[in-house]
């Protein structure tokens, strides 16, 4: 595995563990602040509008500049405003520095696709793959470190914000570069492209949605104790992992349009099933395994599928393109979960779907 490769995967797993430990930091901060549940999903909400509203520019910048100086600016700037998280000490506090960590850390993921791009289209699957492998082994990391986090958030984010300036250093003299028959416009006007990412801003909701609520949701408003919520969380961060495999081998297979269907039916059906036996805690270990599974593996084979759309010299520029309006599912669905759960617990569940579920309609039409 060459040296590009282990940087991009490094940021990509620094920068998702920025966004996904708010869905255990959030206990912590919740009981030490006071927070409701609006106010929980409003820091990943703050978080997304300055990820999406940096997501295109960033694109352009990795397609002109290439990915190592962009990964260099991303992730020098994100360090720093983690940095400040470790030192903020109220609410107004940690929006502000959330959101410019949005910002800055929108430079990163796009960087990471256009390494793991280069390659031939025997092994790009497996490559993506392998990149995006990165949440849901984060998600498995932090369920395993939840409660030492829960802890020590503070140190959590000192240690991410070393981890994340040195791997950002060490892109420097990576000799991946621009290219100049990069074609924003022609990115931005291709219908094609347009549906594809509309469909990935639906899988998001699903995904983002699902694991920043689950940990919470399972101690605040399940009121399920002791080891079993981390255990759920465990199980479902598993599936996710597993995903990877079989986002690897299947879409050689079958294509990766029925790769991402069979995905989408599998998330919504799980998710009325977990709304269904919400109080049955040893029933939801095999439906939250296969919830993990459903909620990533249309992942890899969509973002293939939008590379390929535009070719890998438009990769940057798609893949900002991609998070621009997609991530508008991962900006909405946490404060949407929110005020769904204080209306409901069991409306907080259901909502969820929503996004797979227009995913799954607009896939029909691509």
């Amino acid at each position: 595995m060459d040296r590009g490769f282990v940087i991009a995967w490094s940021v990509t797993f620094l920068q998702l563990s920025v966004r996904l430990s708010w869905g255990v930091v959030s206990v912590a901060v919740a009981e030490l602040l006071r927070l409701n549940s609006v106010q929980i999903g409003l820091v990943l909400t703050l978080f997304y509008i300055g990820y999406v509203a940096s997501s295109i520019p960033w694109g352009v910048l990795i397609d002109r500049i290439g990915p190592s100086k962009s990964i260099l600016i991303s992730g020098t700037l994100s360090s720093a405003v983690i940095l400040m998280l470790f030192l903020a000490s109220n609410f107004v506090q940690i929006l502000l520095l959330y959101l410019m960590a949005g910002f800055l850390t929108a430079g990163l993921f796009p960087s990471a696709m256009k390494i793991a791009s280069h390659s031939t289209q025997d092994r790009v699957h497996g490559r993506v793959a392998l990149l995006e492998s990165a949440a849901p082994i984060v998600l498995i990391a932090l369920s395993a470190a939840s409660p030492l986090i829960i802890a020590h958030w503070r140190i959590f984010y000192l240690v991410i914000f070393l981890a994340l300036l040195i791997a950002s250093l060490s892109s420097v003299g990576l000799k991946i570069g621009g290219s100049r028959n990069a074609r924003p416009k022609s990115v931005l006007m291709n219908s094609r492209v347009a549906k594809a990412v509309v469909m990935r801003a639906g899988e998001l909701w699903g995904s983002w949605g699902t694991s920043s609520w689950l940990l919470p949701f399972l101690v605040l408003y399940d009121g399920i104790k002791g080891v079993l919520p981390v255990l759920l969380f465990f199980t479902y961060s598993l599936g996710q992992l597993v995903s990877i495999f079989l986002a690897s081998v299947l879409p050689k297979s079958i294509g990766e349009k029925r790769v991402i269907e069979f995905s989408l039916v599998a998330f919504i059906a799980c998710d009325l099933l977990a709304a269904i036996l919400l109080k049955e805690t040893l029933l939801l270990f095999p439906v939250f395994l296969v919830f993990g599974i459903s909620s990533f593996l249309y992942r890899p084979p969509t973002d293939v599928l939008i590379i390929r759309i535009m070719g890998n010299e438009n990769a940057g520029t798609s893949m900002g393109y991609a998070n621009a309006v997609s991530q508008v599912g991962s900006m909405v669905a946490p404060i949407f979960v929110g005020l769904a759960i204080s209306i409901s617990p069991i409306l907080g569940i259901l909502s969820l779907a929503l996004g797979p579920l227009i995913s799954l309609v607009i896939l029909y039409t691509i």
